[in-house]
């Protein structure tokens, strides 16, 4: 996930670090939306300090320009009579793919095949047709991407974490007992009706139900059904390096009462997900020691099930194999 697609403007182009990877976003006169790898290719300056008129990016260097897919057009120094074919130059771009209001990117480990995308690692995503994802917020874990995708699905932290008098309290622990399968790149909570301690979930006067879902490399949606209306909250983790994780929510809603009231739901949600932030700063004291780590009982399957399915993935990658779920069916029991 790069970021939401509302974050690029027209004719505007803006940097972001992604997996230790300078990288130029940006979106052309015609509204497509680009990356490039944010360095010029003849000296190495980024890209980001030079001019981009909404079809080409100009060098602030020596004035190369380049086109949106990291072709080079003009190399002003070279005398009118070269006979060098300056489009053999690139400057590296990235797919991007625009979709549902996100915009995605696809990072290869060889450049030189950066078209070349399995179809199969693409996310799934329980939207209705011309559905839009809204920002809401966005944060960053001082944390590898491992940990904080850890964070994400652990279910034992949420009411020692998150205790706030719109959600639940660390005194009101009920036993739950989740059905869980596996699906695409990941596992999910198999539909079924949300918890009655949540104060949350109450505000929603009509009939319930929740599903949710995790898939590689780190993507969460929660699918609430309240009557024929849906709610979709997404959290999405991205490695901006080995130390940092960028935390982006998502939410989608066709209740109109909700789309009334966002901004408030929006600073509940803010509130929620600066908890993780907080605690992730605490988490990171401790990771600097590089202590053993312990995965105990049902609690911590879903990180053991994480583990699994990304060491299958990174397996049948290296083989160049469809990749196999490793899981099965399971039902799992926790307090929370």
């Amino acid at each position: 996930m790069a970021c939401h697609a509302d974050l690029l403007k027209t004719g505007k182009t803006l940097e972001k670090e992604i997996d230790s990877e300078k990288i130029l976003l940006g979106r052309d006169e015609n509204g497509k939306a680009f990356a490039l790898r944010n360095q010029c290719p003849h000296r190495g300056i980024p890209l980001t300090y030079g001019k981009f008129d909404g079809c080409e990016i100009e060098c602030c260097y020596h004035g190369w320009r380049f086109a949106t897919d990291g072709t080079c057009t003009k190399i002003p120094a070279l005398p009118p009579d070269s006979k060098l074919d300056v489009s053999k130059v690139r400057a590296s771009h990235y797919p991007v793919r625009e979709v549902y209001g996100l915009i995605l990117i696809y990072l290869p480990k060889d450049m030189r095949k950066a078209d070349d995308i399995d179809e199969s690692l693409f996310p799934h995503f329980p939207m209705p047709e011309g559905g839009k994802f809204d920002f809401v917020t966005a944060g960053y874990m001082d944390c590898s991407l491992d940990h904080s995708v850890i964070g994400l699905i652990d279910p034992a932290h949420v009411p020692f974490v998150h205790q706030s008098w719109f959600f639940r309290k660390k005194n009101n622990l009920k036993l739950k007992t989740k059905k869980f399968a596996p699906s695409h790149l990941g596992f999910t909570m198999v539909r079924h009706e949300p918890s009655k301690n949540s104060a949350a979930y109450k505000l929603l006067k009509k009939e319930q139900t929740t599903e949710i879902s995790f898939q590689i490399p780190g993507i969460r949606i929660e699918h609430i059904k309240v009557g024929t209306d849906d709610i979709l909250v997404m959290t999405c983790l991205t490695p901006v390096n080995d130390d940092k994780t960028e935390l982006i929510q998502f939410i989608y809603t066709n209740i109109k009462w909700i789309k009334i009231f966002k901004p408030i739901f929006y600073e509940f949600a803010k509130v929620f997900i600066q908890q993780d932030i907080d605690v992730f700063k605490k988490l990171k004291e401790g990771l600097l020691n590089q202590p053993p780590l312990m995965l105990m009982g049902d609690p911590d399957m879903q990180a053991k099930w994480y583990n699994a399915i990304r060491t299958r993935y990174e397996k049948c990658q290296a083989e160049k194999i469809p990749f196999e779920n490793p899981l099965k069916d399971q039902t799992l029991q926790w307090q929370t």
